[in-house]
């Protein structure tokens, strides 16, 4: 689709769709299928976050970035794998000022990741 490039212009796309097209063997459905859950997995798990932010939880959020980081990794999105890997380690070595600083960047990242999703697939059903 042409308006991708319009969207972010000046940075580069979140997601290297390849990766998917080339697990799923250019079936555009299924790859289409795989984005839409990414980005229910992705939805879900920030809520959990936000709930465990609130409750100053950092081991539950450590667990919450490791659950991500795999499904980022195997989607390729490898920007937001790293800042999940990141709020793992936050979570491991106490460090509470990372987390909340990553947690400002999760988010807006996944938006970024949706915008080019429906960019790449249109609107999801």
């Amino acid at each position: 689709m042409t308006g991708k490039e319009e969207a972010m212009p000046d940075e580069q796309l979140p997601v290297d769709i390849a990766v998917m097209r080339q697990m799923f063997h250019d079936n555009d459905t299924l790859v289409s299928k795989f984005a839409l859950k990414f980005i229910e997995v992705a939805d879900s798990t920030l809520s959990e976050m936000k709930l465990a932010q609130t409750a100053r939880d950092l081991p539950t959020l450590g667990r919450l970035g490791h659950k991500l980081k795999s499904s980022a990794r195997t989607i390729g999105a490898s920007s937001f794998a790293e800042l999940c890997e990141a709020l793992e380690k936050a979570g491991l070595d106490n460090n509470w000022d990372e987390a909340e600083l990553l947690l400002t960047k999760i988010p807006s990242l996944l938006d970024r990741i949706i915008q080019q999703f429906r960019n790449e697939f249109g609107e999801f059903s």
